[in-house]
């Protein structure tokens, strides 16, 4: 830094600090748009929750293992409402495998007892949707107002996301493998006796939201990053004209008279600019000197 121009250090310092500040942006536009994929994650459990009263009816209790074909109904016709995946994630601890082999073979599936180790997945009303419901933590643990578990991300980059996954008791964030978001929440389902029966796997498509939020983001960041550079060019132009060029003019003027006084020439003078700041006020104390000097050593020397 010693060896460099006042001019090269003061640019150098407003990049700099406009370089932290578009970090501070980018930070908090990236905060702000994951929190808004996450409410729209949370408002999915909260929706479903309410289909699922709606269509099972309040207070209506369900046999999942003894009447499978009320979960399917119920399931798929909270898909026709909310357009959403759901699948009926059994608890293993309320049933055995014998009871959930005959119950998946009345739903025409077979057995599935074994891809899961706290749950069995009774019905899905998507296939593809049914392997990624994986959830394990006990449904006793999960919000009776439904709990928002995680978030495939197919907005943003990939770097981003890439190596955030598993943080949390529920919250997972993962990369998405199509390119689309979807939230994904549970709520669990109680029986007759207040005995927890296992959780329905929510999973909502949020591509829509994401990707809106990812625009306005990196709009955003478009408008501050023109914004910063714009100021950083008027910031250094604006610091050339009233300090570089005011201090080049004024050390030139410098040198010049005081070689002229060394050499014999009393009658050099300085005038300042006439302004009222600091470098108007330093060269109004250099004028004031050279003409001191000047008529002293005039008369020192008898001219």
């Amino acid at each position: 830094m010693k060896n460099m121009s006042v001019r090269t250090r003061i640019l150098a310092t407003v990049v700099i600090v406009n370089l932290l500040g578009a970090i501070a942006v980018v930070v908090y536009l990236h905060q702000s748009y994951s929190k808004s994929i996450d409410s729209t994650a949370a408002e999915a459990g909260v929706e479903s929750l309410a289909a699922w009263e709606q269509i099972k009816g309040e207070g209506v209790a369900v046999d999942p293992v003894g009447n499978p074909g009320e979960v399917q109904r119920i399931l798929e016709g909270m898909k026709a409402v909310t357009g959403d995946e759901y699948g009926f994630l059994l608890d293993k601890a309320v049933a055995d495998e014998g009871t959930y082999a005959a119950a998946r073979e009345e739903l025409g599936e077979s057995s599935a007892w074994a891809e899961r180790e706290n749950y069995a997945l009774l019905f899905a009303t998507d296939d593809a949707a049914a392997d990624k419901m994986q959830f394990e933590r006990p449904a006793t643990e999960v919000s009776e107002n439904s709990q928002a578990i995680g978030v495939e991300i197919g907005s943003c980059t990939k770097t981003c996301h890439e190596g955030m996954t598993g943080e949390g008791d529920f919250w997972t964030i993962k990369w998405s493998t199509d390119s689309s978001s979807k939230g994904h929440a549970v709520f669990p389902v109680y029986g007759a006796d207040d005995e927890a029966l296992g959780v329905v796997y929510v999973i909502e498509d949020v591509s829509a939201q994401a990707d809106g939020a990812n625009r306005s983001m990196l709009s955003t960041l478009a408008v501050v990053g023109v914004t910063l550079l714009v100021s950083t060019l008027i910031i250094g132009m604006m610091m050339d004209l009233l300090v570089l060029r005011r201090l080049r003019r004024m050390t030139e003027s410098m040198q010049d008279i005081s070689m002229r006084v060394a050499g014999g020439d009393f009658s050099a003078e300085f005038v300042s600019d006439g302004t009222n700041d600091e470098i108007g006020s330093f060269e109004k104390f250099f004028s004031d000197f050279i003409h001191v000097v000047s008529t002293t050593l005039k008369q020192l020397s008898g001219s």
